[in-house]
């Protein structure tokens, strides 16, 4: 049986790498992603290394990329963030597995340089929150919106839905684009107003308050409480890194540890 390495050798040319260098557990690769445009793309010196079934991946030495930046996806020992390792499989089995690999890094390759000069992440909608707890809540909060609707989820992976604190410190509410829509008493894990129209998608047209309304009742309180729980997770997260006495890499707004 092919090690991953060997999987990868390949499909490699198929996804624009062009091995420079290998062993058996490890390999040095140049990828040059494909521009949509048809616009040169940088080449990444890149460093594949065996772990297990799997592999990582990280620039041989950081001259494209920051060697560390949570906000690129880039792991605090500079190898690529590609997969939420809890819930999408990583191993490196056969073809079909180093595909998804390579067509996974092309994607996060093709995103750098709009990260870089758009100082902000420009797949949002598809990234995983920062650290293994809060991409946990963030997976729940994403069910919560799927069982609202398409548009619902899709304010959320927009980042349009957000969470403010009222004068009592449990209570919190939910608002899509600035404009409040529910609010839930955290203490309690339930909705403040179940009367008020549901604000699912169907809302307008069925035209039933939330307690009517397919579940939903349930739904919203867990989206609200999950976002919370994410938030919070991602707040551990940063000050953990900070505790570490990791920095910001000034590439990217509004990162936590610019603070």
């Amino acid at each position: 049986m092919l090690s991953p390495i060997q999987q990868l050798h390949t499909v490699a040319h198929d996804f624009h790498a062009r091995l420079v260098s290998s062993a058996r557990e490890d390999a040095i690769y140049a990828v040059r992603p494909p521009n949509a445009s048809g616009a040169p793309s940088p080449e990444f010196i890149l460093e594949v290394r065996r772990v297990g079934d799997t592999v990582t991946v990280k620039e041989q030495y950081s001259i494209l990329l920051p060697s560390f930046c949570a906000e690129r996806h880039i792991n605090p020992n500079g190898t690529f963030c590609l997969y939420w390792g809890e819930a999408e499989p990583s191993a490196i089995q056969d073809i079909e597995g180093a595909k998804a690999w390579w067509g996974k890094l092309l994607i996060f390759l093709l995103r750098q340089p709009s990260a870089a000069a758009l100082r902000k992440w420009p797949g949002k909608s598809d990234a995983r929150a920062h650290g293994s707890t809060a991409a946990e809540f963030q997976a729940k909060a994403e069910e919560n919106a799927a069982k609202l609707g398409p548009k619902f989820l899709s304010a959320l992976g927009e980042g349009r839905l957000c969470l403010t604190q009222g004068r009592r410190r449990d209570r919190l509410t939910l608002k899509l684009d600035g404009r409040r829509l529910f609010s839930v008493l955290s203490g309690e894990k339930r909705a403040m107003t179940l009367r008020q129209r549901c604000k699912c998608d169907d809302a307008d047209s069925l035209q039933l308050p939330i307690a009517a309304c397919s579940g939903h009742a349930r739904h919203l309180a867990e989206l609200v409480l999950n976002l919370d729980d994410w938030q919070k997770s991602e707040k551990i997260f940063y000050n953990d890194l900070r505790s570490r006495e990791y920095v910001c890499c000034g590439t990217m707004d509004g990162c936590p540890l610019a603070k």
